[in-house]
């Protein structure tokens, strides 16, 4: 296969970088939507908590499930290809969202907008990989998921305002429109692959091998299992639940609640940079999990069961959560540390779709806990009432899944056990825990 021209001037891929930058801050509106619309989707489709928390599971299950053959795609069909069909999913799906008659419909437009959202950051990434300065990779790779989160962190008060005046369909039609911008955005300012997409340029026998190699690996399968633990927390409360929980326990209007809630992903902003550096400068991948995993475990509990907590203190304490969320990137660290250079896209492939499959399956046991304990109460408008006392109850799975990921850290090497890529690494075969350690 004929490897892609570049251009020769490298301001055209810094510009292609900030435009798929742009669609990457777009999804992450899009992701946190629905627990900013809490109200207003269950008081017009009368939802339940399970039904409600299907949203968010159901755009994790789309977006999780591409994750392992968007990067094999990614280098047959170019970027631009496809994050300009991405960016049309999302579109399609946050319409169909908006006009939506029924639940079904809800989440069939979540759904759309999973898949058009997944190949945000790898496409960014690839682009920064293959066409930008390589003392510039790190930086850059930690910028763009930085502006990913800030997009989280501004969109609470920037929907809110929106949503109350024009209603939630029509602030999601302004998403549309948005996206419609961004769109335009990328097919000025992304270069077109030069790449021919036929049959044989997909050999499914390589990604099948790829697969059976990377599963065999019980380190990376441990750090997938971690990354589930360390980041579930921030899909269960920022993606979702969070703003109707700061409402109910701290009696909190909803804007002030949405804005509260997200400051979870400007923590991330600081731990997805400060976490995989602490690891590195002190060779300690596991032990910097184990530390941000006892971090989450204390302030959840100071969250779920401590009262009387002002806002400064309720800001903080959302803000560490984030921080240490930012472990996340740790375990993907960790696990490429297992790999060959030729199958270590694919692995963090897989890891993040295991880290994604199992934050869904939270939501979705999350939910199902809220009905079984549901005690027949409705609000004025006909929802179901979950009071901060059942939050709370259903929020503490969270603890049990973060200290089992406390001990399943001891089952990976201490400081200084992984040698570099090319010592530990050879002929593109996986080296053992017995070679690395």
């Amino acid at each position: 296969m004929k490897k892609c021209k570049s251009h020769k001037n490298p301001v055209v891929y810094y510009l292609a970088w900030i435009a798929i930058s742009l669609f990457y801050f777009y999804q992450y509106i899009l992701r946190v939507s629905p627990g900013i619309m809490i109200v207003e989707l269950r008081q017009t489709f009368k939802l339940t908590a399970e039904e409600f928390s299907s949203l968010g599971a159901i755009y994790l299950y789309a977006y999780s499930l591409l994750q392992i053959p968007l990067g094999f795609i990614l280098d047959r069909a170019g970027v631009r290809r496809v994050i300009c069909l991405s960016i049309l999913m999302c579109l399609a799906g946050t319409c169909l969202f908006a006009f939506a008659k029924n639940v079904g419909m809800l989440q069939m437009g979540r759904f759309w907008i999973g898949v058009g959202s997944a190949p945000a950051f790898i496409c960014a990434l690839k682009l920064i990989s293959d066409h930008l300065p390589a003392k510039f990779h790190g930086l850059l790779m930690g910028a763009t998921l930085s502006i990913g989160t800030i997009g989280a962190l501004l969109s609470g008060k920037l929907l809110v305002a929106i949503l109350e005046s024009v209603g939630w369909q029509n602030s999601l039609l302004f998403c549309a429109v948005s996206g419609c911008l961004i769109l335009f955005i990328v097919l000025v300012f992304v270069p077109a692959s030069q790449h021919k997409v036929t049959p044989e340029t997909f050999p499914l026998a390589h990604l099948r091998e790829g697969l059976w190699v990377i599963f065999k690996q019980k380190e990376i399968l441990i750090y997938a299992v971690l990354a589930i633990g360390v980041y579930t927390p921030l899909c269960i409360l920022a993606d979702l639940w969070g703003t109707a929980f700061l409402m109910e326990k701290f009696s909190l209007e909803r804007a002030q609640a949405a804005q509260i809630s997200l400051y979870m992903y400007g923590g991330l902003t600081i731990g997805s940079l400060a976490m995989p550096w602490i690891s590195v400068r002190w060779s300690g991948l596991r032990e910097t999990i184990q530390v941000c995993a006892a971090g989450l475990i204390l302030a959840l509990f100071v969250l779920l069961y401590v009262k009387n907590i002002s806002m400064g203190q309720l800001t903080l304490l959302l803000t560490l959560i984030g921080i240490f969320c930012g472990a996340e990137m740790v375990c993907f660290t960790g696990a490429a540390q297992y790999t060959s250079p030729s199958y270590s896209g694919l692995a963090l492939g897989v890891v993040n779709t295991l880290n994604m499959l199992g934050g869904a399956l939270v939501q979705q046991t999350i939910g199902w806990y809220l009905d079984f304990q549901w005690k027949g109460e409705y609000g004025a408008d006909g929802a179901r009432l979950y009071g901060a006392t059942e939050l709370s109850s259903a929020f503490s799975l969270l603890l049990i899944l973060i200290a089992a990921c406390c001990v399943l850290a001891i089952k990976l090497p201490g400081k200084n056990t992984v040698k570099d890529k090319e010592n530990g690494i050879k002929d593109g075969s996986l080296a053992s825990a017995s070679e690395t350690a």
